[in-house]
């Protein structure tokens, strides 16, 4: 059996927008005044839920002490108080909201103080930021509606949340180097003040939550190096009071917005469940989801390629092709699945009461933990062999930008997860036969990571790889670091120090052009240190 379970281990939008540009120029950016009656009448955002500029919406939960059933006696609007009047608003037989008005003029006065300061910042490089963020990072990180956006932003960059206007700049400028215009400016616009003055907006944005202060802070957060920030966790009850946790295929609004509201919702589900590697705290949105028993408060319908308004060959035949926009877009879809995988083995070996002194893993032991282990094993090599040819890190295209290896390296991430839990579950009474099984298999994952990150070639390393991805890196450092210290031989351990200095210098040759492998030796070096010197120290001759 332990042979077996150790070869297993060893295996390696209907409606669409009539006015999309391909570019924008500095002229296009006009005020709302400039537009006809017409041109606001057409505008997409008619019939929308949680994308009005001056309205904000609740969802009502069926605990909630709203009665759903009274919304349908209601008038039309009601006034709590002379300054506030809400609006019930019913998008199927079972989910509906009130919304609500942004009330404080004074707020309003900041919103408008905020978006010229952040205009002001980058000026005149707002269009082509614009571009360039739809160019490159649209792609593979799809939580924005094109259209919509830049239908917005041709009658006015003050149509905008000042969080999401400042989070796409910033974003942009991570890739500047790919606009001639951008690269040979002498402007520089300062991305700290924007960032700090963007994270400052956000805690206006919060107290009048729209869909955009959701994409604002999913977008802040790819940026945001520090493992201490609450912010993930104001984004998933944020996204609760909007709906996106609930399936809204048969709501009364857009079929765009729809689409756009499962794309956001798997977002916040992958921002979620990696956010136990960078932070080192539970997730917060159940584990079982696929779980076919009436009770999970996670009911988002699975998002597909239909829920994706822009076609991309289009676009790229037009001349857009930085990004492999199908790829990216596959990608998307692929690490959904690929999460929930990660998520499963997260709730199976790292939760307290699974690691808890006589919890779980203690009290079925090795033998146990291996048989856990098998059908997760399974889940992961069958998603591998799924993965489209044009996702596999082989088939990366020369001159594109490419997020297959971020996909790959989060395949990684999941399958260390895994081994590391066998490794920790070992004690001295395991059989030898089983001991040498599970690090076996743990030696053969470390050498594929160690092979991947080698493989990386510069179409992957410039792209984008997310907030996760220095932590994933850093995890291969943690491995090597734990199969050391669990070394029953001296040059067995002596291999792993070989290792992780090998590590070290491949982030570091990388280091000037990845932030996130900066960010991964910063890491490194924080977890396992110099391990040369503790080598010498820990196996010095008596």
């Amino acid at each position: 059996m332990f042979g077996y379970l150790a070869g297993l281990f060893l295996a390696d939008p209907k409606q669409r927008t009539k006015r999309h540009r391909s570019s924008l120029t500095p002229s296009t950016v006009g005020s709302v005044e400039d537009k006809t009656p017409t041109d606001l009448i057409n505008s997409r955002l008619e019939g929308t839920l949680g994308l009005e500029l001056h309205l904000h919406s609740e969802y009502i939960g069926p605990a909630s002490y709203h009665e759903p059933e009274l919304l349908d006696l209601r008038p039309s609007a009601i006034s709590f108080t002379d300054q506030e009047r809400c609006y019930p608003r019913r998008v199927n037989q079972s989910a509906a909201f009130i919304t609500y008005p942004d009330k404080d003029s004074a707020s309003e006065m900041q919103r408008i103080a905020d978006l010229d300061r952040i205009e002001e910042s980058i000026r005149p490089l707002g269009p082509t930021l614009v571009n360039l963020y739809f160019r490159i990072m649209h792609r593979t990180f799809p939580i924005l509606d094109k259209g919509v956006f830049l239908e917005k932003y041709d009658r006015s960059y003050r149509e905008f949340s000042p969080p999401l206007l400042a989070a796409v700049y910033l974003v942009a400028l991570d890739w500047r180097l790919f606009d001639r215009v951008l690269a040979t400016t002498n402007r520089t616009p300062d991305a700290e003040a924007l960032e700090n003055l963007a994270m400052r907006a956000m805690d206006d944005d919060l107290k009048r939550p729209k869909l955009s202060t959701l994409q604002a802070g999913l977008l802040l957060l790819q940026r945001m190096r520090s493992s201490h920030s609450t912010l993930p966790a104001q984004l998933l009850s944020l996204g609760q009071t909007l709906g996106i946790h609930t399936d809204c295929t048969d709501w009364k609004i857009p079929d765009w917005e729809k689409g756009l509201r499962r794309r956001l919702a798997w977002a916040l589900y992958l921002q979620d469940k990696w956010g136990v590697l960078v932070h080192g705290r539970p997730p917060l949105i159940p584990a079982q989801i696929d779980e076919n028993e009436g009770i999970s408060d996670w009911d988002v319908a699975p998002c597909t390629l239909n829920d994706f308004p822009e076609d991309a060959s289009s676009e790229e035949q037009n001349g857009d092709a930085d990004v492999d926009g199908g790829a990216g877009r596959a990608a998307f879809l692929q690490i959904i699945e690929l999460t929930k995988i990660f998520s499963r083995i997260v709730s199976t070996f790292c939760s307290i009461g699974a690691t808890k002194k006589s919890g779980l893993l203690e009290r079925i032991g090795p033998s146990g933990a291996m048989t856990l282990a098998k059908p997760l094993a399974m889940e992961l090599r069958e998603w591998y062999v799924a993965v489209p040819t044009n996702l596999q890190l082989e088939s990366t295209p020369s001159l594109r930008l490419s997020t297959n290896g971020a996909l790959h390296l989060s395949h990684m991430a999941a399958e260390l997860t895994m081994h590391r839990a066998l490794l920790r579950a070992l004690t001295p009474d395991t059989a030898p036969s089983l001991r040498a099984a599970i690090r076996t298999a743990a030696r053969a994952r470390l050498t594929s990571a160690m092979n991947l990150i080698e493989s990386f070639q510069p179409e992957h390393i410039q792209s984008f790889w997310g907030f996760a991805a220095a932590a994933q890196v850093a995890l291969i450092g943690a491995f090597a670091g734990l199969l050391w210290a669990t070394s029953p031989e001296v040059d067995e351990a002596a291999g792993y120090v070989e290792q992780l200095e090998k590590l070290r210098w491949v982030l570091q040759v990388r280091a000037s052009a990845a932030p996130f492998a900066r960010e991964a030796l910063r890491m490194l070096h924080e977890e396992v240190g110099d391990l040369a010197a503790l080598k010498a120290a820990t196996f010095r001759d008596p």
